[in-house]
């Protein structure tokens, strides 16, 4: 059978191509330096390669929201908080893009590999984007556009849940965390729905008792009071404590935003390697013990484990996933059927149908950096300069760091441990 040029310079064209798909790798997943200097505490110089690994990327690159992504959480680490800000914003813009994946994009990915898309991360990192930025700004004392940044983490899983049929829960830690920033406003009611919120989430939270008892107290709602006494079973002495944190008290209190650990890392699928699977890195640390001056004040805890929350929601993907596998594998079928009519060689469909199977990869990128889960502590300390120390239970010591408190005002301070 006689074939015109044009096709065998298709069928070349359609192999080269799926050559480089299969050759190809992630140029933020491969940079392995950035992780090793972010991991020993380098951050500023790991957000300095970064930034370079995303000029070469470009605007438009594959890899660009997981370049954006690392730069704006090692300048945060970093304490580069308005610097931060500037790389989630941008991540932000190119998660929130409708329609980002193109239908080229989709169609050759039925024969290759996701990995050939614009990476547009997954729907646990979009969330994670506001609430670093929600931290940021209250880490720069700008309680007013943190909130804002808590309410469109409340806003998107939101929509995930009800438009994109999710069964994703609230993200704890932004809710408390956007309660303390409304009591630091002095708006008890917002505080105190936001307290209820998360004692909804996590009702074994040790701390709400006195949070929800203080907001009722402060709104003068003796009933409400009364109900957390018992559900918390409260003493007078926890009374007092509450009342320690309260915004006109004589105290000042620091609130410490501990990110702990490493997120879990994608790996092919055991039982079906074209699918990703987060596998859980090792993690020896469970909490920290904090010191100020010296001396012991209080352990954090956890209230936002990304770790669950990844595995979670890729979990829930699985679904669609194996249904555009299926749809691959029809697709790849059609061509080495066509490809053996075509030549007259079932022997050329085949080596085109193994070629296209070969080529079919798990897509392995995910945000790299991210603390396996987010925990809170809140000290109530006199108005006063002060050390802090935070200890990773059976671990060194992080660098302390040192905090300006005023009298009835809320300090936050950020620390970071990674194995």
């Amino acid at each position: 059978m006689l074939l015109r040029p044009g096709f065998y310079l298709l069928l070349g064209g359609m192999f080269f191509s799926l050559s480089g798909a299969t050759g190809c790798s992630s140029a933020r997943m491969s940079d392995y330096e950035s992780d090793r200097l972010f991991r020993v505490g380098k951050y500023e110089e790991a957000a300095a390669r970064l930034g370079g690994g995303l000029k070469n990327e470009g605007e438009n690159g594959r890899d660009s929201l997981l370049f954006l992504l690392d730069i704006g959480l090692s300048l945060h680490s970093a304490g580069k908080y308005e610097e931060s800000n500037q790389a989630f914003l941008k991540a932000d813009k190119l998660a929130d893009i409708k329609d980002y994946t193109s239908l080229s994009q989709e169609t050759a990915t039925l024969f290759t590999t996701d990995n050939l898309k614009t990476y547009k991360g997954e729907d646990f990192e979009k969330v994670l984007i506001n609430t670093y930025l929600a931290m940021n700004f209250a880490l720069m004392g700008d309680y007013e556009n943190a909130l804002v940044e808590a309410r469109r983490v409340n806003q998107k899983l939101y929509l995930m849940v009800s438009e994109g049929k999710r069964k994703y829960k609230q993200n704890a830690f932004t809710r408390y965390l956007s309660a303390i920033l409304y009591e630091a406003n002095q708006d008890y009611n917002d505080a105190y729905i936001d307290y209820k919120n998360t004692w909804k989430l996590i009702p074994t939270y040790s701390h709400l008792g006195r949070d929800l008892w203080r907001c009722a107290y402060l709104l003068r709602m003796p009933d409400e009071m009364e109900q957390w006494d018992q559900t918390f079973k409260l003493s007078d002495l926890d009374h007092q404590e509450a009342l320690l944190s309260a915004p006109k008290s004589a105290k000042g209190e620091i609130i410490i935003l501990y990110e702990n650990g490493i997120s879990p890392q994608k790996r092919p699928n055991p039982q079906f390697s074209e699918l990703p699977q987060f596998f859980p890195r090792p993690n020896p640390v469970m909490a920290a013990e904090i010191e100020v001056n010296g001396q012991v004040r209080g352990t954090t805890l956890v209230l936002e484990n990304i770790e669950a929350t990844a595995i979670q929601n890729l979990d829930e993907k699985y679904a669609g996933m194996i249904a555009k596998k299926v749809a691959g594998v029809v697709a790849k079928e059609a061509v080495g059927y066509g490809v053996a009519k075509a030549t007259d060689s079932p022997l050329v469909g085949l080596v085109a149908k193994m070629f296209l199977y070969a080529s079919d990869q798990a897509d392995l990128r995910s945000w790299n950096l991210l603390p396996r889960d987010l925990q809170i502590a809140r000290i109530a300390v006199n108005p006063g300069t002060y050390s802090v120390k935070l200890k990773p239970l059976g671990q060194p010591a992080l660098p302390e760091k040192i905090v300006q408190v005023e009298r009835g005002k809320k300090r936050f301070m950020q620390f970071r441990y990674i194995p």
